[in-house]
């Protein structure tokens, strides 16, 4: 380990900074001393503190913190555990992190106990596992708010007080990410405790010191991943196979379940002991609905309904960040839409949305002020909920809500469009949105090639160009306002003699051939093609990649990104398939080097192995985020050169369903 200053950066990398106000905080800065020692091979850590409170010694895990008189450093034992020696590391990383003096963390270890009581490894009962076992299927990418949603709404449907996501990286099962619910949390905090077990397992998992390898079927985490069968285990703290065990005692984690999910580990305990007769049976969340929700659609929310005696009721539901922010900003509470649903019974023979959903098995996507059989019609409107997504799936119904307010905007709408572009190989792009009742285009883009082709047959304007000047109904029975009615996708074969294309005359003087209609955030992107070689041909409905816009929006907005770039896998290899570059940026390297070249466009050159050690495959085959700190130092980054020379620090590399995002920030 390398020092308390090192503890700092690494924790603040793994995203375990999380402020605390409790009695613990001290305005006077403890002096932190890391004692390496070794013992059968782990790193034994211990917190000294510079002041004069001391560190509090015990000889056995508990529930709280210990505090009060002055005593020495506990002596080693040379029987003591490496899980143990790994939870004390994590600790100093906590106090490191957080800033507390010494005494409130001690050296965490207990002499191995010679006999294991009460441990509870269960097999789960046959007609369990085929219930549990059906969340083991599924192709879907678990990050960004699909993963934290699917993460807290498991904790929703179980009653568990935490959720951590496993993945296996280099043959490692590492975490993904991770959620304590705020009672949870709230508990923690008033009882004195620093971090929780999630937290911790993930700062261990960050910094290497669990050692939970996929080729060695030995702990429940494994075991579940290699053998593809849920886990369920009591008394997790006397558990020989859990190398957290002392952790779990320390937390007071009662039971433990183990899931195999989307090609990881969904892990989720509790510390009542609700679980200790048998594990929670819990419905499947619909993740690709959820994520088709996010990221396509745009939602604030997802909900999901389950039938019960009769009547409808809401088991789960999150609600995004940035949303809830600006919630608490408008209206001076913590009340969201989803927190007011929860009072509702909606009856099962009902004519509302959720019943019919249910009912005739289609999915329904209704306008808040058209409605007239939404019972909560009110409350969406209190809370400015625009449109609503009802989806049928296993086990009832998932509801997604847009905000009246949503709308792509600025360089997320710029990227959208081009990049969707470049992927598909269409020619333009337009982005519609309804205002004062018509739909009309609020954004575009024309591919260069298009418009050169455009040029060289004499012509000044575009069909983007002339779209600006329309205005559709939105009720209509064109592409455009069917696919934003219904929130489908629409394709059109032939717009030049499409009979419900207000626009066909326009389609046929331009040359348009293909289109496609695509529901998004706030209205619709349209995207199409020309019969001309400068675009491709469209046989039917193109694929169109899972452009994960939500993580777009965190990545210009949040995370200040100067460039994206999308690499899809062809044949054996990565390529990429569409990129873009922020205005601002682009000026500046053309300023700079005198060209448009820059290190998105570049990169397009470059041919990633999907089996090799890089991290474009490394991310596409573990479904986890890489973050590289500062690119222009990072050997192991392929473009290291590259990213030097076009001052490219911070970069994010997001698994998605159909290929891997990559973006990042200027250095400095």
């Amino acid at each position: 380990f390398r020092a308390p200053f090192e503890a700092h950066r690494l924790a603040m990398a793994s995203g375990f900074l999380k402020p605390r106000r409790h009695a613990l905080h001290s305005a006077c800065l403890g002096t932190i001393v890391v004692a390496v020692a070794f013992a059968h091979g782990a790193f034994l850590f211990s917190v000294i503190p510079g002041s004069s409170g001391g560190l509090p010694s015990t000889s056995s895990l508990t529930r709280s913190w210990l505090r009060g008189s002055s005593c020495s450093r506990p002596a080693t034992s040379q029987h003591s555990m490496s899980s143990t020696a790994s939870i004390a590391a994590a600790c100093a990383l906590v106090a490191a992190v957080a800033h507390f003096r010494a005494r409130v963390v001690s050296t965490l270890f207990h002499p191995t106990a010679s006999a294991v009581r009460g441990v509870g490894v269960h097999a789960i009962a046959e007609a369990e596992l085929q219930q549990i076992s059906k969340q083991a299927v599924g192709g879907v990418r678990l990050t960004g708010t699909t993963l934290a949603a699917a993460l807290k709404m498991r904790c929703d449907t179980s009653g568990a007080d935490y959720a951590i996501y496993w993945v296996s990286v280099d043959g490692s099962l590492v975490v993904a990410s991770q959620f304590v619910t705020p009672s949870c949390q709230a508990y923690l905090e008033e009882t004195g405790q620093v971090g929780s077990f999630a937290e911790i397992s993930e700062v261990l998992s960050a910094n290497d010191l669990l050692s939970l390898h996929v080729d060695k079927v030995s702990g429940p985490v494994s075991t579940t991943y290699n053998r593809r069968e849920p886990m369920w285990i009591t008394d997790p703290g006397n558990c020989p196979t859990l190398v957290r065990k002392d952790l779990a005692a320390l937390y007071g984690v009662q039971a433990i379940c183990f899931v195999p999910c989307e090609g990881g580990v969904l892990e989720y305990g509790t510390s009542s002991s609700a679980w200790n007769e048998a594990p929670p049976n819990c419905p499947n969340m619909p993740k690709k609905e959820m994520r088709h929700a996010f990221e396509d659609l745009g939602a604030s929310f997802v909900m999901f309904w389950a039938e019960r005696d009769g009547e409808f009721s809401v088991i789960a539901d999150y609600a995004t960040e940035s949303w809830v922010k600006s919630l608490e900003a408008r209206r001076g509470d913590n009340k969201t839409f989803c927190s007011e649903s929860r009072a509702f019974k909606l009856p099962t023979s009902g004519n509302g949305p959720v019943a019919t959903a249910a009912m005739l098995g289609v999915e329904l996507h209704i306008n808040v002020k058209e409605s007239l059989t939404l019972k909560r019609k009110a409350l969406a409107e209190e809370f400015g909920i625009q449109t609503l997504h009802f989806m049928p799936v296993e086990g009832g119904v998932l509801e997604c809500g847009i905000s009246e307010k949503a709308r792509l905007a600025g360089n997320t709408l710029k990227a959208a469009l081009k990049m969707h572009c470049d992927s598909l190989g269409a020619g333009y792009g337009i982005y519609w949105t309804e205002v004062n009742g018509m739909m009309v285009a609020s954004g575009d883009y024309v591919a260069p090639i298009w418009r050169k082709a455009l040029k060289a047959r004499g012509m000044t304007t575009s069909f983007v160009d002339a779209s600006r000047y329309i205005g559709l109904e939105p009720d209509g029975p064109g592409p455009v306002a069917t696919c934003y009615r219904f929130g489908q996708p629409t394709f059109t074969a032939d717009a030049r003699t499409c009979s419900t294309m207000a626009r066909r005359g326009l389609a046929a003087e331009y040359d348009i051939e293909s289109i496609c209609c695509i529901p998004v955030e706030g209205g619709v992107l349209e995207f199409g093609t020309s019969s001309g070689p400068e675009t491709s041909f469209w046989k039917g409905m193109p694929n169109c990649p899972d452009m994960p816009k939500d993580e777009m929006k965190k990545a210009l907005k949040r995370r200040r990104a100067v460039y994206m770039i999308f690499w899809q896998l062809k044949g054996d290899n990565y390529t990429v398939t569409a990129d873009f570059v922020t205005p601002e940026h682009e000026r500046a390297m053309r300023n700079r080097y005198g060209s448009k070249r820059s290190f998105a466009s570049l990169s397009r050159s470059i041919i990633v192995p999907a089996d090799g050690d890089n991290y474009i495959a490394r991310a596409a085959r573990s479904g986890k985020e890489f973050v590289i700190e500062d690119a222009a130092v990072d050997k192991k980054l392929q473009r290291q050169k590259l990213a030097k020379k076009y001052g490219i620090g911070e970069i994010h590399i997001v698994p998605c369903e159909d290929g891997v995002f990559e973006y990042g920030k200027a250095r400095g």
